[in-house]
């Protein structure tokens, strides 16, 4: 059977080819400055009067220059200094967008999702212009589901300048997400213009411009009939995919909820079945074969249906053994986002699809963010946690397969009140795991009773976490495992950026 790791990088390698992951997403900077100032009256003469024209200088001085210093961090990666360096800024000058706009940035790199949004859209109503926050906002809106916003944010950037590559390209995931063609093409016509040849994001739009391009004037997509539909459900702890069944084109089917990906992916076998005529061609890239783009005319969960469902024809034998049967077709992100909701009652093996989202939080459920941090090749399902009574939140990974209930990094673990000799003496050195009794974890104010776990206690703590560490910078601080979700009944509702949780 095919590990998390290697299935999620076949998964990546039927899409575009293992080669994209490997791309290092640029960074914006937190802000555009130019270089730092020379503070007057450094030369060592006496300070001028406070509240005078030149002590005005001087502070203006002294704010842009811890600007620039902090804007120097963030480059090295030193978020904690960057961060400081922000707030000594903000102590000085409340409204200046800048600081805000690294404090944001600092947030984002330190997991702090809810403090980096914050701080983005401070600097953003004071500055709506404000290059990186702006661009930093974006990210985290895509991140929970709001995307009309995240375009809207790069209209006004494109206001003042309509040849700019960046806010286009934002602009594009979104699209891609949402799967609208029509202006995803438009989209990328402009971006084509100007993209120069050597930067490293090109393979991948090429690769979007492949998927979109045959798909315009044919949406629009994944729209749904029915307010709710029931089927069986399931879930793998090797590779922790979420699993049901459906009627495919008339076909009864297995299908895998996979938020991991964008696209969904249709096996090949059923291609032939359904007949369906190919409406496009795609070379994966880092492949040499073409396959093909068609379009699924419906998707049945029960008294639910969704239509017109766009998929990458591909053979999916390999994921049979993950699950007991090969699935006729891999929901990704672009589907998953266009249901209100989706709950899998694990212990009940039920899957209710809904289309709408949830008004409130369901009898006996918790509300938690749910967020997907994306390197637009893989994404990560996040949700946030605190451990053992610490009043320290952190955002793990929501799904992983680790044979615990939760798995956390030496540094979330060391960060909830923990002391380091606790770490002495691994079972596991050669991986770097530790072995612990966790007291308690707290999911939204639900707090669960114990149970084992495990703590990375190397610098670099698991390659999953450390690929989206690395492409988005964004530091996620473990797992909540499959073996532990498979005790509750949880509802998604990526679109509304929420999920919740209903343990026993």
């Amino acid at each position: 059977m095919l590990g998390f790791h290697a299935l999620t990088t076949r998964l990546a390698d039927t899409r575009f080819g293992v080669a994209a992951l490997a791309l290092t997403l640029a960074l914006v900077p937190a802000c555009k400055k130019d270089k730092g100032t020379e503070t007057p009256g450094s030369d060592g003469g006496s300070a001028p009067p406070p509240g005078s024209a030149a002590a005005d200088l001087v502070k203006a001085a002294q704010t842009n220059e811890l600007i620039r210093l902090a804007n120097e961090d963030l480059a090295k990666g030193r978020y904690v200094s960057a961060a400081k360096r922000a707030e000594e800024a903000l102590a000085s000058d409340e409204e200046n967008a800048d600081a805000y706009a690294i404090l944001g940035a600092s947030r984002w790199r330190a997991g702090d999702f809810v403090a980096s949004t914050e701080a983005y859209e401070k600097a953003v109503e004071i500055d709506p212009k404000n290059y990186g926050a702006v661009f930093g906002l974006i990210r985290n809106l895509q991140a929970k589901g709001a995307h009309e916003r995240s375009i809207e944010l790069a209209d006004v950037l494109l206001a003042d300048d309509k040849e700019q590559v960046d806010p286009r390209l934002s602009k594009l995931w979104s699209y891609y997400t949402l799967v609208d063609a029509d202006n995803g093409v438009k989209e990328l016509d402009e971006i084509f213009k100007f993209l120069p040849a050597e930067d490293p994001q090109l393979p991948l739009v090429q690769a979007y411009a492949a998927f979109l391009r045959p798909l315009e004037g044919k949406g629009p997509f994944f729209t749904i009939e029915g307010e709710k539909g029931q089927m069986d459900a399931g879930i793998n702890h090797d590779v922790g995919m979420k699993y049901s069944s459906a009627i495919i084109g008339g076909e009864f089917s297995r299908v895998v909820f996979f938020e991991n990906v964008e696209e969904c992916i249709v096996d090949k076998a059923l291609v032939e079945t359904l007949g369906l005529k190919s409406v496009g061609k795609i070379t994966p890239l880092g492949q040499e074969a073409e396959t093909d783009i068609v379009l699924v005319p419906e998707v049945k969960f029960g008294e639910l249906t969704m239509k017109n469902v766009p998929a990458i024809v591909q053979p999916l034998d390999p994921y049979g053994a993950a699950i007991g049967e090969k699935p006729g077709l891999i929901l990704g992100h672009q589907a998953m986002q266009a249901f209100g909701s989706f709950t899998f009652d694990y212990p009940a093996n039920t899957m209710t699809v809904t289309k709408e989202p949830p008004a409130s939080a369901p009898d006996g459920a918790v509300e938690l963010p749910f967020l997907l941090v994306s390197m637009h090749v893989l994404n990560a399902p996040v949700v946030p946690i605190s451990i053992d009574g610490s009043e320290h939140t952190f955002f793990v990974y929501f799904g992983g397969v680790y044979g615990s209930g939760l798995a956390v990094t030496r540094k979330q673990y060391l960060k909830s009140g923990h002391l380091p000799r606790e770490l002495d003496n691994p079972e596991d050195e050669t991986n770097g795991l530790k072995m612990v009794y966790l007291e308690e974890m707290d999911l939204g104010g639900n707090k669960l009773g114990g149970m084992g776990g495990l703590v990375f206690i190397n610098a670099t703590p698991d390659q999953n976490l450390g690929m989206f560490l690395e492409n988005t910078a964004f530091e996620m601080g473990g797992y909540v495992n499959t073996r532990l979700i498979s005790t509750w009944s949880v509802t998604y509702a990526p679109s509304s950026g929420k999920v919740f949780i209903k343990t026993p």
